[in-house]
């Protein structure tokens, strides 16, 4: 959420949080100016990226990341019961 208020220039920023099996998945979307996930990362300004993903990793879950330039970002994070 810090990062899509700090970084995208969105409008909207959307939350959800629903039970998936014994899980959860954590959703935080943007309409804002979206980036290039691999561009980022090569360019070695991924650390916001890094830390998710390792919060996710922490919990046994999982991280995904879907943007693109001027389409907005979705990140994802599940994380399994039990």
């Amino acid at each position: 959420l810090h990062n899509a208020l700090r970084h995208s220039g969105a409008e909207h920023v959307d939350v959800t949080l629903e039970r998936r099996g014994r899980g959860a998945v954590l959703r935080v979307t943007d309409d804002g100016r979206g980036f290039d996930p691999k561009a980022v990362r090569r360019a070695g300004r991924h650390l916001g990226l890094v830390s998710m993903r390792d919060r996710a990793s922490g919990a046994g879950g999982r991280l995904t990341v879907e943007s693109a330039p001027g389409k907005g970002t979705a990140i994802e994070m599940e994380a399994p019961g039990g």
